[in-house]
């Protein structure tokens, strides 16, 4: 049975209310080293979360420009099978929504509480794993502030899935 809306928060703040000064401040506060924070030039942050999160190496928190809403955080694993993740995260929200991709092992799993969307994925190319809290309405906001003519950087490969 999943549990309620209290597991979408993030170091103690709820994701779909949350604003980057907030989170940024209760990530710190948990123990993520900041790499680096998102300025005028850069649509997301970056931080080492390996003594938060066991088996993974970044976090990566992106915010809407133009209100500083949050928008995704995406947690980066080192491999490709993250077992007790998905345990983890089935007893939390219930079952997933299953993709399989171009292998046999090749899978993403998703669920939606609350407004957020989570997913679960392998980055077979980065032989890498991502955990994914996606805000969508916000997500969409933040792609449309990177395409304007005056961004003309590609978005990194952290949050290839948007």
């Amino acid at each position: 049975m999943p549990l309620p809306a209290a597991g979408l928060e993030l170091f103690g703040v709820a994701l779909e209310t949350a604003s980057s000064d907030e989170l940024r401040a209760a990530a710190k506060e948990a123990g993520v080293v900041p790499i680096r924070e998102a300025g005028e030039d850069d649509w997301f942050d970056i931080y080492d979360s390996s003594a938060v999160l066991p088996g993974t190496t970044r976090l990566y928190l992106g915010f809407v420009k133009q209100n500083q809403r949050f928008a995704f955080a995406e947690y980066e694993f080192t491999g490709l099978n993250p077992t007790q993740m998905l345990h983890n995260l089935s007893a939390k929200y219930g079952e997933a929504e299953v993709s399989r991709g171009r292998f046999m092992s090749d899978r993403s799993y998703r669920w939606q509480a609350d407004g957020i969307e989570i997913s679960l994925s392998s980055d077979w190319q980065n032989y890498r794993s991502r955990l994914s809290y996606i805000e969508p309405a916000n997500l969409a906001t933040l792609r449309a502030e990177r395409s304007s003519p005056v961004q003309e950087e590609p978005l990194e490969t952290v949050v290839s899935v948007y």
